[in-house]
């Protein structure tokens, strides 16, 4: 494998987590899938000053409950939280680092 290529793909697999119960989000942790198939449980963002310039894409893989998304209580403008309900919905998020942006919806 091209030593180019090799490096990108390691670095996309450092960024990558599934996530099957409550969990806050390393800033590393910027593609996430959603498993609930024990049941529903909530993503938390890590805090928004931290992860200034970081999207966070979020995705439900199993549907058996709602997987919520919330942040800190750090966040400028956060207007409650988020949740995926259904396999194949989706939240990408940017943090400017004083708010988080909900940037695109898939549902």
């Amino acid at each position: 494998m091209h030593r180019q290529n090799r490096i990108e793909a390691e670095s996309v697999a450092d960024k990558f987590v599934s996530k099957t119960a409550n969990a806050t989000l390393n800033v590393y942790e910027t593609l996430v899938y959603a498993d609930s198939t024990a049941g529903a449980f909530t993503i938390t963002l890590p805090p928004v000053a931290e992860a200034k310039g970081v999207m966070f894409s979020i995705y439900m893989t199993v549907d058996n409950g709602d997987v919520t998304i919330a942040d800190q209580d750090d966040s400028q403008g956060w207007d409650g939280d988020y949740t995926l309900n259904d396999v194949d919905d989706g939240f990408l998020f940017y943090s400017d680092g004083v708010g988080w942006w909900n940037m695109s919806a898939k549902t």
